[in-house]
Protein backbone atom coordinates (compact mmCIF):
# COMPACT_ATOMS: atom_id res chain seq x y z
CA UNK A 1 0.00 0.00 0.00
CA UNK A 2 2.88 2.43 0.74
CA UNK A 3 3.97 2.54 -2.91
CA UNK A 4 0.42 3.20 -4.03
CA UNK A 5 0.07 5.96 -1.42
CA UNK A 6 3.36 7.41 -2.67
CA UNK A 7 2.06 7.44 -6.25
CA UNK A 8 -1.28 8.99 -5.31
CA UNK A 9 0.54 11.70 -3.33
CA UNK A 10 2.80 12.63 -6.27
CA UNK A 11 0.62 15.42 -7.73
CA UNK A 12 0.97 17.24 -4.39
CA UNK A 13 4.08 15.99 -2.55
CA UNK A 14 6.03 15.61 -5.78
CA UNK A 15 5.84 19.36 -6.35
CA UNK A 16 8.77 21.23 -4.83
CA UNK A 17 6.48 23.70 -3.05
CA UNK A 18 4.11 21.08 -1.57
CA UNK A 19 4.69 22.25 2.01
CA UNK A 20 3.78 25.93 1.47
CA UNK A 21 0.54 27.70 2.32
CA UNK A 22 0.07 28.74 -1.30
CA UNK A 23 -3.54 28.12 -2.37
CA UNK A 24 -2.44 25.80 -5.19
CA UNK A 25 -0.43 23.64 -2.78
CA UNK A 26 -3.35 23.51 -0.36
CA UNK A 27 -5.70 22.60 -3.20
CA UNK A 28 -3.35 19.82 -4.33
CA UNK A 29 -3.19 18.47 -0.76
CA UNK A 30 -6.99 18.45 -0.53
CA UNK A 31 -7.30 16.66 -3.87
CA UNK A 32 -4.70 14.07 -2.89
CA UNK A 33 -6.53 13.40 0.38
CA UNK A 34 -9.79 13.01 -1.54
CA UNK A 35 -8.09 10.56 -3.91
CA UNK A 36 -6.59 8.58 -1.02
CA UNK A 37 -9.97 8.36 0.71
CA UNK A 38 -11.64 7.36 -2.56
CA UNK A 39 -9.10 4.58 -3.02
CA UNK A 40 -8.64 3.30 0.54
CA UNK A 41 -11.45 4.79 2.60
CA UNK A 42 -10.49 6.06 6.04
CA UNK A 43 -8.40 2.97 6.78
CA UNK A 44 -5.05 4.34 5.65
CA UNK A 45 -2.23 3.48 7.99
CA UNK A 46 -0.99 6.92 9.01
CA UNK A 47 2.54 5.54 9.38
CA UNK A 48 2.45 4.50 5.72
CA UNK A 49 1.22 7.97 4.81
CA UNK A 50 4.11 9.47 6.77
CA UNK A 51 6.63 7.11 5.16
CA UNK A 52 5.40 8.05 1.68
CA UNK A 53 5.55 11.76 2.53
CA UNK A 54 9.08 11.40 3.93
CA UNK A 55 10.09 9.64 0.71
CA UNK A 56 8.74 12.55 -1.34
CA UNK A 57 10.44 15.06 0.97
CA UNK A 58 13.72 13.23 0.56
CA UNK A 59 13.46 13.76 -3.19
CA UNK A 60 12.83 17.49 -2.74
CA UNK A 61 16.00 19.56 -3.25
CA UNK A 62 14.80 22.08 -0.65
CA UNK A 63 15.35 19.52 2.13
CA UNK A 64 19.13 19.73 1.92
CA UNK A 65 20.66 21.11 5.09
CA UNK A 66 17.46 21.52 7.08
CA UNK A 67 16.16 18.13 8.31
CA UNK A 68 14.72 19.45 11.59
CA UNK A 69 12.51 21.84 9.66
CA UNK A 70 11.23 18.95 7.57
CA UNK A 71 10.34 16.87 10.62
CA UNK A 72 8.07 19.69 11.81
CA UNK A 73 6.54 20.20 8.38
CA UNK A 74 5.94 16.50 7.84
CA UNK A 75 4.43 16.13 11.32
CA UNK A 76 2.03 18.98 10.54
CA UNK A 77 0.80 17.33 7.35
CA UNK A 78 0.57 13.91 8.97
CA UNK A 79 -1.65 15.46 11.66
CA UNK A 80 -3.79 17.14 8.98
CA UNK A 81 -4.15 13.85 7.12
CA UNK A 82 -4.99 11.99 10.31
CA UNK A 83 -7.66 14.57 11.15
CA UNK A 84 -9.22 14.17 7.70
CA UNK A 85 -9.16 10.37 7.99
CA UNK A 86 -10.74 10.51 11.46
CA UNK A 87 -13.47 12.75 10.08
CA UNK A 88 -14.06 10.34 7.20
CA UNK A 89 -14.39 7.49 9.71
CA UNK A 90 -17.31 9.13 11.54
CA UNK A 91 -19.10 10.98 8.76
Amino acid sequence: MTNEIFEIMAPWAGVSTWYTTHPLDQERFSQVMANLVARFGHKIDIEEFEAALRKHAGLNPAILGNPKHWDEVISKFVLKAETILNYEAVK
